[in-house]
């Protein structure tokens, strides 16, 4: 893979609001893994403050952050949400949604002004949040005879998989997940068991 393995995210939501000349600012800020959760998220929110002036907001998605959305929301152009992602991309985040929610309060903030609010909205949101990091893991089925299954155990303490689920059928089935940078290890050792059969399932 082209990128680390190690990301950072948060652990928790968080929410603040911050005031600037009678303008209040909502900021919000989840943790999330995939769109439907982000869609659920503003969904909620819109329903919640449907009379706010402004729902701006960014989200970042995947370890490589190869998925990234902003909005305005009818603010100028560069003034929310752009404050919003230089506050986000300064403590390296990725899998998160942060919404600043404006209502109106009758004076225009100015340009340096509502970037000055979003960013801060923003940073305020982030600083209740707590900081991990995570590690992308791979997914993994393992087919074996009932004699063998304690070899797929002794592979998994051997490697520091954890195991999710083990199916008892004609045979054994356990999926495990495993640090990716180890996985090439593991599956060699697989491919040196002639009763095993395995089959990668997914990264996250």
């Amino acid at each position: 893979m082209l990128f680390d393995r190690d990301y950072k995210s948060i652990a928790n939501s968080s929410e603040v609001v911050y005031t600037d000349k009678g303008s209040r600012f909502l900021a919000f800020a989840y943790p999330v893994k995939d769109e439907q959760q982000i869609k659920i998220h503003l969904s909620n929110l819109k329903s919640e403050y449907p009379d706010a002036t402004h729902h701006c907001y960014v989200w970042i998605l995947n370890a490589d952050k190869s998925a990234q959305r902003i909005n305005d929301d009818g603010e100028p152009a560069n003034t929310a949400a752009r404050p919003i992602l230089k506050q986000i991309n300064a403590l390296n985040l990725t899998n998160i949604l942060l919404v600043v929610v404006r209502y109106f309060g009758g004076k225009k903030l100015g340009i340096p002004g509502l970037i000055e609010a979003y960013g801060l909205a923003a940073k305020q949101s982030l600083a209740k949040c707590e900081i991990i990091t995570k590690t992308l893991m791979d997914y993994f089925k393992i087919e074996t005879n009932f004699e063998n299954e304690h070899i797929i155990y002794n592979l998994a303490r051997k490697f520091s998989a954890t195991i999710i689920e083990t199916a008892h059928t004609q045979n054994v089935v356990i999926t495990l997940s495993i640090n990716g940078a180890k996985n090439e290890a593991f599956i060699n050792e697989c491919k040196n068991l002639a009763t095993f059969e395995y089959t990668f399932l997914r990264t996250e």
